[in-house]
């Protein structure tokens, strides 16, 4: 295919991160570093100042457990707290002891925390891995009464302080957007532009085609997620598509206005019907707005190598041009700090802009770099997977549905409006 042919190629740079929604200089490279400087992104407009915790654990550990709430909330080395880097009090960390360490044990108890009200519900399993169905049980039982969860090992709540420190802090980064919260954005340009992640599950009996999105401000804020009901044949499903879509940035403009462009991530090539049915949710909309249609594909086989290196690992942030509407990015590899290890072959995306798009083609490449930013706004922890959020929190979405047991079930959580701007999935 590239035989005999050159192709160039560029470095982008890390996108710089925002941790103020209105005072533009509090920016850092860094997520960590800039939490603990300015405190996260939406601490102006936060509407809730103190926060409803409960905890469910194996009764055996309850000596440990008020230690662990208490440096969960005030600190620990250079961690501070939840407190002081989100600024939400807990006004009650509530304890519920299990003594039946089955799944029917944990739902009992699970039942008692629910008659109370909680903004979120720690649950602390047994032992280094956490069983399946127990955790796939009490996570559906509390998402269908519009709760999120933290799920942790209890092994961790042993940690000496030079781990718990980390532990603790990727613990409470994912807790504060579980519960609608926003750590921080990319530094963007202020426009009205969407991103949607279009995504697909199957239930474990593979009978069931779930369809859904997840919805981001051109910053990365994440804004919502949608889906509609499962259903069983493929025509069902893409005449879904075109629901989805419509609602979905329906939702959107209700509360942040009109967008004027739509950015569509797909995962998986969209075919045909799959175009046509977004190119008539577009055209059922109030409001007159140009689209692209962007494939992110990370299983193409491609690898990228820096003959120059010893190593043969290319420095993150490499693209290269393979034509006017794609090119490959480069997540991985020799960080320029030196902080983390380049062994291995590190993955390639392969972004493409369907020629179906509505956009300019000026506008192509842009879009393409932006696919590369938004692997920067992952918050599922401070060293998470370095991937564009638009599709991994679809993935994260997918696992989820992919072990719910009814379509009742799903409907029960994909309908709660408590849970629809929150990323309860991280």
């Amino acid at each position: 295919m590239f035989s005999n042919r050159t192709v160039y190629g560029e470095y982008l740079e890390r996108p710089l991160l925002k941790f103020d929604s209105t005072v533009s200089t509090s920016t850092h490279l860094w997520p960590m570093s800039g939490i603990s400087a300015y405190g996260p992104y939406d601490k102006s407009v936060m509407q809730r100042k103190s926060i409803r915790f409960a905890i469910l654990y194996p009764q055996e550990h309850d000596s440990v457990i008020g230690n662990f709430i208490h440096q969960f909330c005030n600190g620990v080395q250079r961690f501070p707290g939840y407190l002081r880097w989100f600024r939400q009090s807990p006004q009650c960390f509530e304890r519920y002891p299990i003594s039946d360490l089955n799944t029917k044990g944990y739902e009992d108890v699970a039942n008692q925390a629910l008659r109370r009200n909680y903004d979120l519900i720690f649950v602390v399993t047994e032992g280094f891995r956490r069983e399946r169905i127990l955790y796939q049980r009490i996570k559906t039982k509390l998402l269908e009464k519009g709760i999120p969860s933290q799920f942790l090992s209890s092994v961790r709540l042993y940690a000496d302080s030079n781990q718990l420190q980390w532990i603790l802090s990727n613990i409470a980064l994912s807790v504060y957007a579980k519960m609608g919260g926003t750590p921080w954005v990319i530094e963007a340009p202020d426009t009205s532009q969407i991103i949607l992640g279009m995504s697909r599950a199957l239930d474990p009996s593979s009978k069931v085609i779930v369809g859904f999105t997840v919805v981001f401000k051109q910053n990365g804020d994440f804004v919502l997620s949608y889906s509609k009901s499962p259903v069983t044949t493929w025509p069902e499903y893409e005449k879904g598509v075109e629901d989805l879509v419509y609602e979905a940035v329906y939702e959107y403009a209700k509360t942040e206005g009109e967008p004027e462009q739509i950015a569509f991530h797909f995962t998986k090539r969209p075919g045909r019907r799959e175009i046509e049915s977004v190119n008539r949710a577009v055209s059922r909309l109030d409001f007159e707005i140009k689209y692209a249609l962007i494939h992110v594909n990370s299983t193409s086989g491609f690898h990228l190598f820096d003959t120059s290196d010893p190593t043969r690992v290319p420095i993150v942030g490499l693209k290269v041009n393979l034509s006017n509407h794609g090119a490959l990015l480069l997540l991985g590899g020799r960080d320029v700090r030196g902080l983390r290890p380049s062994i291995g072959t590190p993955s390639v995306l392969d972004v493409s802009v369907d020629k179906r798009s509505t956009v300019e083609q000026r506008e192509y490449h842009r879009l393409i770099d932006q696919v590369f930013n938004l692997a920067f706004v992952n918050w599922r922890g401070f060293n998470a997977r370095t991937i564009p959020v638009t599709t991994y929190y679809g993935y994260l979405m997918a696992k989820i549905i992919g072990g719910i047991e009814s379509i009742e079930e799903w409907n029960l959580i994909s309908n709660n409006p408590s849970l629809m701007d929150k990323a309860w999935f991280l």
